[in-house]
């Protein structure tokens, strides 16, 4: 990329994280698919002469981050990769559902395959994408479809759910290669959504830290909080460039075994270390960081749960170690 080009770009994604984090400050329209429909952020993987607004992994990386670091509740995430999925799909499958999904009228979820599959809301799925060797499969789920709250992963807001598949027929919609790229981008956006979560909790905990006084003086200005501080400040700088790199070696509508690589190395590096990192901020914050009350306790679950939802840090360095043929 052009020196000119990358300044521009940076303008470019500044204006549309600011843009994000302005209206997803609002309650409401945030909690809600619709709502972020009316933004146009689940059609940013469709192309536009699908009602999309273009094959755009980057930018959605930008509102993965910005989505996770508000608390959004609304299911984007499984939308935004199911209409992805349907974009591709036989013409018959895609008009008749993809109008639907983009517009958020229709609540849809992604998952790996599986005979028992994890997503987040499922209480109010209709549809359910699976990513897998065998291709992209779709599934239309009814009332009486298995599905059961899974207790382990503790997110309160954003509740996980198990799927049982076994008994429902799906209607294969893709080709391997299009499900590995999707699953690469789905790694790149779970891992975004955690950072926006743990820099929620960050820029809280400087000013916290800033305010909070002991023995006379800002606990912010003490040497060993401050070394603590700078390697929470390196390992979030670290993330989002490696998220960044991943989403832009994914822009190409071409999928490439770097993009995969980069995309397994990112979900594998976040997904080991967020949740411990901001288990620190939490020791951090002191007495108030345990109150489960407070916004930090979110944050960490909802860290934990995307660490768990496409597979984990182990299956993204299995899959990388497979890419570069160790």
């Amino acid at each position: 990329m052009a020196p000119d080009s990358a300044v521009d770009e940076a303008i470019d994604l500044d204006l549309l994280r600011s843009s994000a984090r302005e209206f997803l400050s609002e309650r409401g329209e945030k909690d809600s698919v619709e709502g972020l429909a009316r933004m146009d952020w689940t059609g940013l993987l469709v192309e536009e002469c699908l009602g999309g607004a273009g094959w755009l992994p980057v930018e959605t990386a930008v509102i993965a981050e910005e989505i996770g670091r508000a608390g959004d509740r609304s299911g984007w995430f499984g939308t935004t990769l199911a209409a992805a999925a349907l974009s591709s799909a036989p013409a018959d499958v895609r008009d008749r559902w993809l109008p639907s999904v983009l517009d958020g009228s229709i609540p849809a979820g992604l998952a790996l395959s599986g005979g028992t599959v994890r997503v987040t809301n499922a209480d109010a799925l209709r549809l359910l994408v699976t990513l897998g060797s065998s291709g992209i499969h779709l599934f239309e789920l009814s009332e009486a479809t298995p599905r059961t709250r899974d207790e382990e992963l503790l997110d309160v807001s954003r509740p996980a759910w198990r799927v049982e598949l076994t008994d429902v027929d799906g209607l294969l919609i893709g080709d391997s290669p299009r499900s590995d790229q999707l699953v690469a981008v789905a790694r790149v956006l779970l891992s975004a959504d955690s950072l926006g979560a743990l820099s929620a909790t960050f820029e809280r905990l400087v000013a916290y830290l800033k305010d909070r006084i002991a023995f006379g003086a800002p606990i912010a200005s003490f040497q060993a909080v401050q070394h603590r501080l700078v390697e929470l400040l390196v390992f979030e700088a670290k993330a989002r460039a490696v998220i960044m790199k991943a989403a832009r070696a994914l822009a190409t509508t071409e999928v490439s075994s770097s993009a995969i690589q980069l995309s397994a190395a990112a979900h594998a590096f976040v997904t080991a270390k967020a949740t411990s990192a901001i288990d620190e901020c939490m020791q951090l914050s002191g007495g108030i960081g345990f109150t489960w009350e407070y916004p930090l306790h979110h944050e960490l679950r909802r860290a934990f749960t995307n660490s768990h939802l496409l597979g984990s840090a182990r299956t993204s360095r299995t899959a990388y170690a497979r890419q570069v043929g160790w």
